[in-house]
Order: structure tokens, then sequence, then C-alpha cells
């Protein structure tokens, strides 16, 4: 099975993992780039609502797992932060080793009805961000990890890039209920995933 596109302007990752389009020497926003991710999600069936049987909520392969390539950068004079999939850039905000970028879009649902106009996903991408040497530690497993920073250098800029070459943590989409013309079934759920990104390049 394969992810479907869905149609709107601002698109989380679920949206776009599918989309893998080609293109070359992209360009990311702020002055410092973090590195680019192939990540794999794998529904966390403890933490999901939704019905996963549902084509609106699952949109993973057989095997139970999405996959998509994202990339971290910065400003570090402005202090903010990007999170870009498929060419479009989404707000992160960076604290320590954590990264996070939350999204909200409109989102058409079957089991809203065909005559509902706004129902919406809300996205969040959760990550701690490892070294290196920090990875080497966990043997680049995010099942390795329970939660802690493992001992070794922190990621940090270097004369050869960013020091950061493994990313774990989650993706949560909330579908929320439209109010015009909408009966979503049900009303509000979750869809869970546990995510790990190796860096790319």
């Amino acid at each position: 099975m394969h992810l479907k596109r869905l149609s709107f302007i601002v698109l989380p990752v679920a949206a776009v993992a599918a989309a893998m389009a080609c293109y070359s020497d992209p360009v990311y926003p702020g002055d410092q780039v973090l590195g680019t991710f192939r990540f794999e999600a794998r529904l966390d069936a403890a933490r999901t609502t939704c019905d996963a049987s549902v084509p609106d909520f699952a949109q993973m392969d057989d095997a139970g797992v999405f996959r998509f390539e994202g990339t971290f950068s910065r400003d570090t004079d402005a202090g903010t932060g990007f999170f870009t999939v498929q060419q479009f850039n989404r707000p992160a905000t960076y604290d320590g080793q954590q990264a996070s970028s939350t999204l909200k879009a409109t989102a058409p649902r079957a089991t809203c009805g065909t005559g509902c106009e706004d129902s919406q996903i809300e996205e969040t991408l959760k990550v701690t961000l490892f070294s290196d040497s920090q990875a080497r530690t966990l043997s680049r497993d995010c099942r390795q990890s329970d939660g802690g920073i493992p001992d070794g250098s922190v990621p940090g800029p270097t004369e050869n890039g960013y020091d950061v070459s493994l990313a774990c943590g989650s993706l949560t989409d909330v579908f929320l209920p439209g109010t015009r013309n909408c009966n979503c079934q049900p009303s509000t759920c979750t869809t869970a995933y546990i995510i790990q990104g190796e860096r790319r390049d």
C-alpha cells in the first residue's frame, strides 16, 4: 500500500512521503544545515486511537511502515528553525539535542462525508538528534535508547559539517473534525508513529 497524496497547500509529512520527487541542488533556509535524514515511521499501536484499517489514517506499506526524507536547518542569528520535506519548509524549534516541528493543515477525510470542507490534521514531529559517537554507542538503533542521552560528543558544527547522524523520536497526527458539512467518524483521533532517521549526507 502506498501513501496517498492529500490535497492541501501546507503538507504534513504523512501527506508527502509517497511523492518522493527528485530534484538537484536543494537550497535550505537558514545559515546552518544540520543534515538530511532518511526516516522510517512505524505505527505505535499503543498510542493510536484511529482505526488503522481506514485509508484516511493508515498510509503505510504492508510492513506497517512508511518512509520519508527530511532536512533540519536553522538560522543561528534569528533563532529560527526549519524542517524541509519535498522542498516544503515547515517551522521547527531546537532545544539542546531536541528538535520538534508542528504543522496544522486542512486535510479531506472520506470518513467525514463528501461535503466536508475543513477537516484538519495537526502533525507533530519530535526527535532527539545524536552525534556520530553517540549513535555508535546506540549501535545506530533507536531501540537501544531509553530516552536518555548516551555519552559521547554532543551534536555541533565541525569543519566537515554538522556532527549529527541519528534522529530518534515520534511523529503524531491528530485528525480534527471539520465544522462545515462534516460528520467525521470518529470526530477526533490520533495516529502515532515511532521514527528513526539515519543521516543521508
